[in-house]
């Protein structure tokens, strides 16, 4: 028999991410603005995927999705509300749940199995999320990301230029531009340290699970004594983890 290719898509609110899998072992990733349409499915081709899964943060492009299912012979699991699910999820508006949350939990369970976790998504958005030791989803916080934030500042304001994440990052800003970063990316990395403190308190969290664009940003900037892995596939590991507990 041939080797199990398994294909994640994850559709966030600025780029789409394909991951592939080989026998359950992550062999290649690639990244394309949602609209890339050609060049995603050229990559499709050329990996070759047995099966799939699907998730996406917004609105679902029935085309792109029908494309991607013909391409797997149909073997793709959309994920959407009543897919079921490897944990428990124990929120009091399950209606109003973003999928990329619980797969981002799924794909932390499937890691650190009986440990309750901190999951913290840096995107867009920044949402910092628990899972507790049973590998229930509680919940977690949802605050503005990085850009989010530079973009308010300029926008919001009459003379505060936009400043980009990247650059020096003094303690005490010495220019208005380091005034601006210092007090985004440390201000940012600050409250992901303290939301980690207050999780390890309550729910007596081990570990904290950065995932996102400027995950390695802020991860540089994060108390070394905070115990935090970088995982950049969370949300593969996720669709991977849901795509078998389906099967």
């Amino acid at each position: 028999m041939g080797q199990k290719r398994f294909l994640a898509v994850d559709q966030g609110n600025s780029m789409l991410k394909l991951t592939l899998f080989v026998d359950g072992e992550l062999k290649e990733a690639d990244r394309f603005v949602p609209d890339a349409v050609e060049d995603i499915f050229t990559v499709v081709e050329r990996w070759n995927p047995d099966c799939g899964a699907f998730c996406s943060v917004g609105k679902i492009d029935p085309r792109f999705v029908e494309s991607l299912r013909l391409s797997l012979d149909g073997n793709l699991l959309i994920l959407s509300r009543s897919t079921k699910l490897p944990i428990g999820i124990d929120y009091a508006t399950p209606d109003t749940l973003g999928l990329d949350r619980v797969v981002l939990a799924a794909g932390a369970a499937s890691i650190y199995e009986g440990a309750a976790l901190a999951v913290v998504d840096a995107g867009t958005a920044v949402t910092l999320d628990v899972v507790d030791g049973n590998h229930t989803f509680l919940g977690g916080r949802i605050t503005a990301g990085l850009r989010l934030r530079f973009e308010a500042l300029h926008s919001r304001t009459s003379a505060l230029p936009f400043i980009e994440a990247g650059g020096r990052l003094p303690i005490v800003g010495d220019s208005t531009e380091t005034c601006i970063r210092s007090g985004v990316v440390l201000g940012l990395a600050y409250e992901i340290t303290e939301t980690f403190r207050q999780y390890q308190k309550t729910f007596r969290c081990k570990r904290l699970l950065l995932t996102g664009g400027d995950a390695l940003i802020l991860k540089e900037c994060i108390n070394s004594d905070i115990p935090v892995d970088y995982v950049p596939d969370l949300m593969a590991l996720g669709l991977h983890y849901i795509y078998n507990y389906n099967e």
